[in-house]
């Protein structure tokens, strides 16, 4: 999806497909949406589990899930 690779930034999008996604992107609420819902994601636990092995516990996934609800708020 190219929302993923413009978020993660692993690969850089090609100017058609950065303009076909901002096209898209006026348009479809959904992927607004999800785009928004990812960039929220991101933010707050980009570096928070540096271990793969350690699993978030149910206060954790709680707490994230109303973090990504205020966000989306904004």
């Amino acid at each position: 999806m190219l929302v993923e690779k413009q978020l993660q930034q692993q690969q850089s999008l090609t100017l058609l497909q950065r303009i076909g996604l901002k096209i898209h992107l006026l348009y479809c609420i959904y992927c607004r949406r999800y785009a928004k819902q990812s960039q929220a994601i991101d933010k707050h636990i980009d570096g928070f589990i540096t271990q793969t092995d350690i699993l978030p516990d149910e206060s954790l996934k709680l707490k994230w899930e109303k973090m990504i609800v205020e966000e989306m708020k904004k």
